[in-house]
Formats: C-alpha cells, sequence, structure tokens
C-alpha cells in the first residue's frame, strides 16, 4: 500500500486549511494509500489527527520569513530521512511546508503535491516551488489564476474544490440549542456570519448592513461567530452604530453545525475570498446565504438560484439581499433546499477525496512507469 507523507504548515487548527485537511484525511480511502502528517510542533490540529488514527511526527519547519535560509537548509535532510522510511507521495498542505516537502521529495526521488489555498501570489517563492511539485492542487479557479505567470506552471494545476460532510451538517438538530441562546423570545430571526476576524473577510461591512436591517427588521438579531485581531475594532464598530443588544460577538466555536442550524440567513461579507469553505458547511445545513461575489465564491453560488451574491465591500447590496431573503418564505426554503443540492453533487468531502486519490493514484502510476510525475 502507497505511503503518503502530509505536511502541514502548523499545528494548530488556524483555518479553514486544517479544517479542510482533516476533512480528507478522514475520508481517504486507508485500503489504499496508508498516510502520516508531518506538523512543525504541538498544537490543536495534532489531537485531532491522531483522533482519525493518522500517525503524526513532528519537525521543525522555520518560516523562511524570520530566519536566514542556511536555517531552513539545515532543516531538509530530515525530512529526506523520513521519506527514505518507505514512503511513497508526499502532499504538502501549504507552502511553508512545500519549501521543506518539495525539495526533500526531490532529493528522494518521490513525487510531491503542492496543495494551494490561497490566492495571493508569493512572488519569491512561487515559481521555485512550483518548479519542485509534481502536482498542484488549487482549491478554486480563482485561485489557479495564481500560477498564470508561466503556461509550465499553469499546466501542472487540478482544481479541486473543497469538500464538506454533508451528513454531520445534515444531522444537526433543528431548532438548534443555540438558537434559543442567542435568539431568545420566538419569532426572532438571526442572521449570522462565520469566518476569522481579519480585514479580508469584511465583517465592518455586515456591522454596517446590520445596521441598515436594524431600522428595517425589529424581530432580527446579528451574530458574529469567530475571532482574531481584528475583534476589539469591530464590537467598537458595532457600538459607534448602535446595535447594541441586537448584535451578539460569540467568539469561537468548534459546533459549526449547530450555528448553521441556528441561523435563518447566513451571510459571507469578504472583500475576497480563495474559496468560500463556511458558505458550503452553511449551505449543507439547508440555511440560505448571501454572500459578496469576490474570488471563489462565483465557483459555489449560481446568484439567484443557490444563494444570492452581490458585489464586495457595498452594505447597502448586502442589506438589501439580506432583506429580500427574509422577507419571502418561499425565495428563503428554494434558496436553502437549492444549496443543500449543490452541495450534495458537487462539494462533498467523498467527492473532494476522491479526487485527490485520483491525482495519488497519477502519479504514483507514473512514477512505476518510470516517467516523470510533472
Amino acid at each position: 500500500m502507497p505511503r503518503v507523507l502530509i505536511l502541514a504548515n502548523s499545528g494548530n487548527i488556524v483555518g479553514g486549511g486544517e479544517i479542510s485537511l482533516l476533512g480528507l484525511l478522514g475520508a481517504l480511502d486507508r485500503e489504499r494509500y496508508d498516510p502520516t502528517v508531518v506538523c512543525p510542533s504541538e498544537g490543536s490540529l495534532v489531537p485531532r489527527l491522531r483522533a482519525l488514527g493518522v500517525p503524526v511526527c513532528l519537525a521543525p519547519m522555520p518560516s523562511l520569513r524570520q530566519v536566514p535560509p542556511v536555517a531552513a537548509l539545515r532543516a531538509i535532510p530530515a525530512f529526506v530521512r523520513l521519506l527514505r522510511q518507505g514512503f511513497d507521495l508526499v502532499h504538502a498542505n501549504g507552502s511553508r511546508c512545500m519549501v521543506y516537502g518539495g525539495a526533500a521529495a526531490r532529493w528522494a526521488g518521490v513525487p510531491c503535491i503542492w496543495h494551494v489555498r490561497i490566492i495571493e501570489r508569493d512572488r519569491w517563492l512561487d515559481a521555485p516551488l512550483a518548479a519542485l511539485a509534481s502536482a498542484i492542487v488549487a482549491n478554486s479557479l480563482a485561485t489557479a489564476q495564481r500560477f498564470r505567470f508561466a503556461h509550465w506552471a499553469a499546466a501542472k494545476v487540478t482544481v479541486i474544490h473543497n469538500g464538506v460532510d454533508v451528513a454531520a451538517f445534515q444531522a444537526a438538530p433543528r431548532p438548534s440549542p443555540l438558537r434559543t441562546a442567542w435568539g431568545g423570545a420566538s419569532g426572532v430571526r438571526l442572521v449570522g456570519n462565520v469566518s476569522r476576524l481579519v480585514p479580508f473577510k469584511g465583517q465592518r461591512y455586515f456591522l454596517r448592513a446590520a445596521a441598515l436591517l436594524a431600522m428595517q427588521h425589529k424581530e432580527v438579531r446579528f451574530i458574529v461567530v469567530g475571532d482574531g485581531p481584528l475583534r476589539g475594532e469591530l464590537e467598537e464598530e458595532a457600538r459607534r452604530l448602535e446595535l447594541g443588544a441586537r448584535l451578539h460577538f460569540a467568539g469561537h466555536r468548534e459546533d459549526i453545525p449547530n450555528v448553521m442550524a441556528a441561523l435563518d440567513v447566513f451571510v459571507l461579507s469578504s472583500l475576497e475570498e480563495h474559496f468560500g469553505r463556511v458558505l458550503i458547511e452553511a449551505m449543507a445545513a439547508e440555511t440560505p446565504v448571501v454572500a459578496t461575489a469576490a474570488g471563489g465564491v462565483p465557483e459555489i453560488i449560481e446568484d439567484g438560484r443557490s444563494g444570492l451574491l452581490v458585489p464586495a465591500g457595498d452594505a447597502e447590496a448586502l442589506a438589501d439581499a439580506i432583506s429580500r431573503l427574509l422577507g419571502n418564505e418561499e425565495l428563503r426554503r428554494g434558496i436553502a433546499e437549492a444549496g443543500a443540492r449543490r452541495v450534495a453533487s458537487h462539494f462533498s468531502i467523498q467527492q473532494h477525496a476522491e479526487r485527490v486519490e485520483q491525482l495519488y493514484a497519477r502519479l504514483l502510476g507514473a512514477r512505476t512507469a518510470g516517467r516523470s510525475p510533472a
């Protein structure tokens, strides 16, 4: 059975990249592939990996932005020695770990996948890392555009959209216990945003939309789920907008299926988006969505059918779309049902894992045949 060495950028769950990696490992066919994960340190990701029955190794992966290049070079031989313990393929889940995985794979003579989840180019690293990669996985067509700088790099790219465990979201109880906790009295409508509190997620536009909606819909309450460096600024913005008790900052939560089941409308207010994993989570829970048409989002949502799309950075358009859903139960139900069907047919974790396994098989087959896997 082929052994796959999977490298993670962090030992912690930092964002969607780590959640997607956990989903892949949970769905990967263990009768066909034997994975081991390497993390740079202990953290919240490591026990989750071990709970899936995946062996975890720890190995330093110094950031090139924080240490001299020579320090990174000294770390690579450890990965070569690890690969020579019988691994057949490297799968680097991010750029930082691709520095080590790509170099070690080239040295050891095994194919290497670079899994890219971020739209923004790294002008210093993209070309050399793409050269080391046997194949590049992009999580969206928008992310794939990162490699337009050269035909040879673009030719290595396969787009594999993220997947979600549809059953886990469908199994969440309705009404969610969070609905009572957040909404209180019956008849209250809950509109929520779930994401890291960082600039590109655009939560300030969600807050401004909430302020507009609060004047029109007295029964609506607003929830912001997530944490991050902008929390203090966003709380101050909410005070300035006089949202008061109408808005609740719920912080980081692990029970996202329950969160989505509690909402009447889910809102993604991003100014840019690499893929938009939280959208397929909301859609899997049959929660209607309003989102900005940023980055990879239009690859997920069919505007007017499985969700409503608005321009990024436009609070009034965001408020109008939310109001349209709140005021039309038939539209709200139709979009929720269409969204759930779209996730089941295009974005299930099983489909995601199957496409990754197909790529593994292609690269391993090329290696066995003695051809270049690139």
